[in-house]
Order: C-alpha cells, then sequence, then structure tokens
C-alpha cells in the first residue's frame, strides 16, 4: 500500500474509484481509516477517495506527540494532497477527521473543492448536552467513568475502552456493525489522548462565515456525541451549506444507514457546481 513520506513522518494511505480527489479524514483520534473503507466505496463513481491515517494514528508514522496539532493534521492533509499531484481536493471528515477538514478549509480555502462533514461540529462547548444525551442513552457507570478519563495506559487497553463504549455510538447497539467497522482498527493510546487535548482548542465557530466552499453536513438524529444542534449550528454558519439529517443513525450514519447516506452524498456532488 503507498506510504507518503512528509512533513517529518509517513502517512498511509488507500485510493479508491474516480472523479474528484477527496481527502478521507477519520475520526478518533486514536482510530485510523478501516471503519471508513470499504463502507464509503460505493461513493467511488463520484470521487476518488483517498483513505488516509493521520499522523500518530494507523499504519502511519508515530512522530512526537506534540506534533499532533490541528495545523501540523492541516498541514500533512496539504502535503498528502501536493505528494498526490492534484490542485484542489475534496474533504470528507468525519468526527475529530471534521474538526481536521474545518482546520484546512480555513487555513488552505483556495485548496478546497468541496467539503462533505459528518458527525462533527464547529467547537467543543456543549459537554452539558452530552453529558445529558449520555443519560438519554442509558450509560452504565462503567461508560460515564471511561468518558471522562483522560487517558489510555497503551494501545490495547484504548481499544478495549472504545469497544465498551462504542454501543453509545449506534442507533442500534445490537446489530453487530460495531464489530465489523473496527475489526482492522490499530488503536493508538498516545493519539487518543492527544485528541482529547486538543478538543479544548476546537473552536472555530465564530469563523464558519470564512468557509466559501460548497459544504454537505450529514449527522445523525441519535448522535449523542455531535448531536443534530450542533449539525445545525454548522448550516448556520457555513453560508453555502446543505444538511441532510439521517433518522436511523447514530455517530456512524455511513454504516448504519450507507443506502441513504451514499444516495445523499452522491445527490449533492453531481448537483452542486
Amino acid at each position: 500500500m503507498p506510504v507518503a513520506r512528509l512533513n517529518g513522518t509517513e502517512l498511509f494511505y488507500v485510493e479508491v474509484g474516480e472523479g474528484i480527489p477527496c481527502l478521507v479524514m477519520h475520526g478518533g483520534l486514536g482510530l485510523d481509516h478501516t471503519y471508513l473503507h470499504p463502507w464509503l466505496d460505493p461513493l467511488g463513481d463520484v470521487l476518488r477517495l483517498v483513505y488516509y491515517d493521520h499522523r500518530g494514528a494507523g499504519r502511519s508514522g508515530r512522530p512526537p506527540a506534540d506534533t499532533l496539532t490541528f495545523d501540523q493534521l492541516a498541514a500533512d492533509a496539504d502535503a498528502l494532497r501536493a505528494h498526490l499531484g492534484v490542485d484542489r481536493v475534496g474533504l470528507l471528515g468525519h468526527s475529530f477527521g471534521g474538526f481536521v477538514a474545518l482546520h484546512y478549509a480555513l487555513r488552505y480555502p483556495r485548496r478546497v473543492a468541496r467539503l462533505i462533514l459528518v458527525s462533527t461540529a464547529a467547537a467543543w462547548d456543549y459537554l452539558a448536552e452530552v453529558a445529558a444525551n449520555l443519560v438519554r442513552r442509558g450509560a452504565t457507570e462503567e461508560m460515564l467513568r471511561l468518558m471522562a478519563s483522560e487517558s489510555s495506559p497503551d494501545d490495547a487497553e484504548a481499544g478495549r475502552v472504545f469497544r465498551i463504549l462504542a454501543p453509545l455510538y449506534f442507533t442500534r447497539p445490537d446489530a453487530g456493525i460495531a464489530g465489523d467497522l473496527f475489526r482492522r482498527t490499530l488503536f493508538s493510546a498516545v493519539a487518543m489522548t492527544r485528541g482529547r487535548e486538543l478538543l479544548r482548542a476546537h473552536d472555530l465557530a465564530h469563523r464558519l462565515g470564512e468557509i466559501a466552499a460548497p459544504t454537505l453536513i450529514l449527522a445523525g438524529r441519535d448522535d449523542f456525541i455531535t448531536p443534530v444542534s450542533q449539525a445545525e449550528r454548522l448550516q448556520r454558519g457555513i453560508h453555502n451549506a446543505t444538511l441532510v439529517l439521517l433518522d436511523r443513525s447514530g455517530h456512524f450514519p455511513h454504516a448504519e444507514e450507507p443506502d441513504a447516506f451514499q444516495a445523499a452524498v452522491r445527490r449533492w456532488v453531481t448537483e452542486v457546481p
């Protein structure tokens, strides 16, 4: 599989499809691209999907943790764009990957052809709503304790913790989807811990009006951690934004409602100039 050597590390990536080049930015931090690939592959008829692992994650390099910053993650994405030899790209960011996509769109606006934001938010300033949603979802005492934890001692423990929490993220937690999504995931405790630190610095709500790229926002109605309120906030702030809500999805609508998700993305890509 291809590896791009750039900015003092290596980025692992996989390309699928044709059409508009589109960098696929995974969430976490501490996860990798495998919970998105191959679920997004059917969109390869309209997008040239470039799945990649952020620095410090998955099959990419492990540079010092302090190099994981929003600016650096955005710079890595732009270096990957240049490595691919394309002038402008689409961005598809899920969850924390959406945070990175927003930072990229603000730092490199002339490089962004389209922006697709999935289950994400403009800022991390609505913790009271998250807490209320956890209660609504029936989070156990163990889940609440693990959600509040700042770090995991190693990668194996990070994976164990994530699998305990996974049912919270799905409308149908017993459908076996989580097992399928994360079967190949290489968890990174260092990146996961660093991601929690970076959340405190994620506040772009006041800058959303600067984003000029056509933007599609997708959200699951049952998402406890990046709820509909935050998708609507993105829509209000970004001038050229379309919002699609998936009625039977939580945080991973591409897996819970794949047909509706793909249809919405395909329709938007083909209809928006």
